[in-house]
């Protein structure tokens, strides 16, 4: 699903991963994640009680703790 601001071009929907579904993904514990989100080491979107982390942020924190 696409957002359309007045006048402009269509901004493609971001997805949204559960704190469940990113632990999974970084095999780490849901646990981890949380703790992440709340020392600001990973970017989330609060929904309720619940946090929401886009594909991007997860790029993003996958790039700033690459190794060299």
């Amino acid at each position: 699903m696409d957002t359309v601001m007045p006048g402009g071009p269509a901004i493609p929907a971001p997805t949204f991963y559960t704190t469940e579904e990113v632990a999974d993904l970084l095999k780490v514990h849901v646990k981890t994640i949380r703790e992440m989100i709340k020392s600001k080491r990973l970017q989330a979107v609060k929904v309720g009680q619940e946090y929401r982390i886009t594909d991007e942020q997860i790029r993003q924190y996958i790039e700033e703790n690459k190794t060299t």
